[in-house]
C-alpha cells in the first residue's frame, strides 16, 4: 500500500489488496502517460504490466524507463538489486544493448527486518523463484542472474570472476530493507562511471530505506534526488 502507515504495510504489503491498489493507480497513470509521451514506451509498460506482478507504479517503472534510457551511451554495466518477478529488469534488458546485465535477488522474499526498519515485513514476501525469472528473461542476452542475499552474493568466489573491475552507468535498488540499501550503496557508489544512476524504490514509503540514504548522502558530494512517487536516485559526479 501507498502508505507511511507502518501497520497498513505490514498487514496488507505484498497483499492482494496491495496488488489491487498498484493495479487502480497504474490504470490511471497510464492514461495520463498516454496522452503525452511516446506510444512505445507506454505500450511496452502496459504489456510488462499484463505478463508480471509488479510493486512499481507505472510512473515508476515509466522513471525507470526514461532515468536507464538516459545513460545508456555511457561506459558501464547496468545492475538492479531486488528482482522479484523481473518486470523492471525487462525493462532494463530492453534498454542495455551490448551492456551487461547483473541481478541480484534471493529468490526466497524478504530478510528479517533490522531495528531500523521497524516491524513492517514478514519474512518472505515477495518470493519468486529464480527459475520464473530466468525463463521470463530468456530472450536477452548477457544476462546473469546471482541468487542469495546481497551483498554476500556479489562476494563469492564465482560471482567475483565475473564482476571483477565492473563499472556501472545504471544500477535499480528495491530491497524494501535497511540493511540491504545500505549495502547496494556501499558496493555500488565506488564502481558507478562518472554521471551513472542509483535509484531505488522505497525512499519516501519505508523508513529503513530512508534512512540508510539519508545516512550515505550525508558522506558524499553527490545530492539526493528525489521524486513525486517513491522513488529517488543519486547521480555519480
Amino acid at each position: 500500500m501507498i502508505t507511511k502507515n507502518e501497520k497498513v504495510q505490514r498487514v496488507l504489503g505484498g497483499s492482494f489488496f496491495e496488488r489491487t491498489w498498484l493495479w487502480i493507480i497504474s490504470k490511471v497513470q497510464f492514461l495520463l502517460l498516454g496522452a503525452h509521451k511516446d506510444k512505445n514506451d507506454v505500450t511496452l509498460l502496459k504489456q510488462i504490466r499484463k505478463e508480471r506482478v509488479s510493486m512499481l507504479t507505472a510512473y515508476e517503472s515509466y522513471t525507470i524507463l526514461s532515468t536507464a534510457r538516459s545513460v545508456k551511451d555511457l561506459a558501464g554495466d547496468m545492475a538492479e538489486v531486488g528482482v522479484f518477478k523481473g518486470a523492471s529488469a525487462k525493462i532494463l534488458c530492453g534498454l542495455k544493448g551490448d551492456k551487461a546485465l547483473f541481478l541480484f535477488d534471493t529468490f526466497a522474499g524478504l530478510p528479517a527486518n533490522a531495528k531500523e526498519d521497524g516491524n513492517v515485513h514478514t519474512e518472505h514476501r515477495y518470493t519468486c523463484s529464480l527459475e520464473s525469472v530466468q525463463q521470463y528473461l530468456d530472450d536477452y542476452d548477457n544476462v546473469h542472474f546471482f541468487k542469495g542475499l546481497f551483498p554476500d552474493s556479489a562476494n563469492t568466489d564465482e560471482a567475483e570472476l565475473i564482476l571483477a573491475d565492473r563499472q556501472y552507468s545504471f544500477v535499480h535498488f528495491d530491497v524494501d530493507l535497511y540493511e540491504g540499501t545500505k549495502a547496494c550503496l556501499e558496493y555500488y557508489y565506488p564502481r558507478m562511471v562518472s554521471g551513472g544512476i542509483m535509484l531505488s524504490h522505497d525512499y519516501s514509503l519505508l523508513r529503513g530505506v530512508k534512512q540508510a540514504f539519508d545516512e550515505f548522502v550525508s558522506e558524499i558530494p553527490e545530492g539526493l534526488i528525489e521524486f513525486p512517487s517513491t522513488q529517488c536516485m543519486i547521480v555519480k559526479r
